[in-house]
Order: C-alpha cells, then sequence, then structure tokens
C-alpha cells in the first residue's frame, strides 16, 4: 500500500508572500512526504503586439491563453483536500477576505476531537490583534513564542516552524496510513461494510492526485516581423482575389458587336447552287 502524502495549504495575504516563500523553501526537504500548496496562480499574458493584435482579431486562435481560470479551479480542490493549514497572521491577513474564506472551509472540515480532522495552525508573522480579532484565537500557533519578525536571526523561527510541523506530519501520516489500510480493507471484495463512514472526517487519501496537479504551459510571444508578413501576404492575396472576381474586358471586334433589330434581307447568289440533274426516273413508290 502507498503511504499517503499529506497536503499543507498555506493560506497568506499578498504582503506575506516574502515569508510563504522563505517556509516553502525550508519545508522542501519534505517534498516526498508533503504537498506544500498556496495561492502562486499564473501571471496574465503580455499584450500582443500591434500586428498580432490585428491578427488575432480575426483569428482568435492567435490570442494567449489565460489559465488564471483553471488555476482557480485547481487551487479550490485543493483547499478541500489538504490535511494541514497554515494561517500567516498579521495586521494585514485580519482585513483579508480571501483568508477568511480559508479559514471557513478548514473551520468546516475540522471535527474537534476526530484524530483525522485537518489540523489548523496559525503562523504568526509579525505582531498583531489575530488573537482577539480573528477566529484562529482558538487554535495553538505554531513556530517560536515571539513572531518571525521579532526573531533574532529570523532562521531559527523558521527552524522551530519546521521541526514542530515535521512532528505533527509524522503523527498525522501514521493516522492517515491506518485509515488508509481499514479503507482498502472494507472496500476489498466480500466485504459487507460500507467503505466510507457515515459519521466522522472524511479526510483525503489520494484518490485524485491528478486533478491536484497544475502546469501551465510557458507562453512566448511571437516576433512582431512575423505577424507584419503575415498581414502583407493576407493584403496581398485578398488584392489578388478582387482581381480575378473583377469581370473581364474584351476588346475583340465580333465581341463587342451587337446584334441587329432590324430583319435583314438575303442577297441572291450569283451562281446559285442548283441540284444535279438525274436522267432517271423516279422509282415508283411500293
Amino acid at each position: 500500500m502507498t503511504p499517503v502524502k499529506l497536503n499543507v495549504y498555506i493560506s497568506y495575504s499578498s504582503d506575506d508572500r516574502k515569508a510563504v516563500l522563505a517556509l516553502r523553501d525550508w519545508l522542501y526537504p519534505m517534498r516526498d512526504e508533503v504537498n506544500v500548496w498556496f495561492n502562486d496562480p499564473p501571471k496574465a499574458p503580455e499584450p500582443l503586439s500591434l500586428p498580432w493584435e490585428m491578427i488575432s482579431f480575426v483569428l482568435p486562435f492567435f490570442r494567449p491563453h489565460d489559465w488564471r481560470k483553471e488555476y482557480a479551479k485547481v487551487d479550490k480542490r485543493r483547499k478541500e483536500r489538504a490535511h494541514i493549514y497554515l494561517f500567516m497572521t498579521s495586521y494585514k491577513s485580519l482585513i483579508d477576505n480571501r483568508i477568511d474564506d480559508d479559514i471557513t472551509l478548514a473551520v468546516e472540515r475540522r471535527i474537534e476531537g476526530d484524530w483525522l480532522s485537518p489540523r489548523i495552525y496559525p503562523v504568526v508573522v509579525s505582531p498583531s490583534l489575530w488573537k482577539e480579532r480573528s477566529r484562529l484565537a482558538r487554535y495553538k500557533p505554531i513556530g517560536p513564542k515571539k513572531s518571525l519578525a521579532e526573531t533574532k536571526p529570523v532562521e531559527e523561527g523558521y527552524l522551530e516552524i519546521t521541526q514542530q510541523l515535521s512532528k505533527a506530519i509524522k503523527e498525522m501520516q501514521r493516522d492517515l496510513d491506518e485509515a488508509k489500510f481499514a479503507h482498502s480493507r472494507l472496500a476489498s471484495p466480500g466485504s459487507t461494510s460500507s467503505p466510507v463512514p457515515s459519521a466522522g472526517a472524511q479526510p483525503y487519501l489520494g484518490e485524485e492526485d491528478d486533478l491536484l496537479e497544475f502546469r501551465a504551459p510557458a507562453q512566448s510571444s511571437p516576433p512582431e516581423w512575423l505577424g507584419w508578413s503575415i498581414i502583407f501576404l493576407l493584403i496581398l492575396f485578398t488584392a489578388n482575389g478582387l482581381r480575378n472576381e473583377l469581370p473581364k474586358v474584351s476588346i475583340g471586334r465580333y465581341e463587342n458587336a451587337t446584334p441587329a433589330n432590324a430583319w435583314q434581307p438575303e442577297f441572291r447568289r450569283e451562281y446559285p447552287l442548283m441540284p444535279p440533274k438525274v436522267d432517271k426516273p423516279f422509282p415508283p413508290p411500293e
């Protein structure tokens, strides 16, 4: 049986992105045991140059694809299948509606007292009133006693977060592996029990890993000279096609002659053609 790979989702405000990237680097050695996710959408496609804008107006498939909508769907599925939630708390996070929505999702998934429920850990980035103003006040923070901004050197703070998180990951991975084994036994042929419990937490056991992957293809801007070349060829072909569709004007003598409306008499021949003389009489009819 393949062990369950834990999913760690980090919810943060855009002002705390630097701390999130540093924490991701500290957790990188555990990449075989955990997936570290956070909201990191691809950039908007770069605007096209003038010739390619003109071409894409006629041929829309030349317009670059915006992958942000596809990423938002993947990001939503990652939140719904996370095993551990890390909330980067600061004074900016208290007014971020996106973080508030993430807290709602995590709290709704968590069942107090259930050892398979997702775990919620605040990570104090800077001093704030999060204990008085945030719904995360009921959860024990992970990391040093002081905030990361007050910890000197700051590497000591990240080290303590990594050590505490590593311990929680090992405990939860053991529990999830046991749950996955029990789930596989219940789902085996001949079992009369339901493979999915009707009550309690229903953690993600790695059934839909393909839906949680996202790799946007690299986008490249075509050269401007190529766009102008295509436009020149399109204009040339269009002009040539219009010229071939115009009616042809003939200057021939008889093609331009108009037929006469009045009847013209036939002139008598000077030497008319006469049938040859036959000396033999015609045979009588039978």
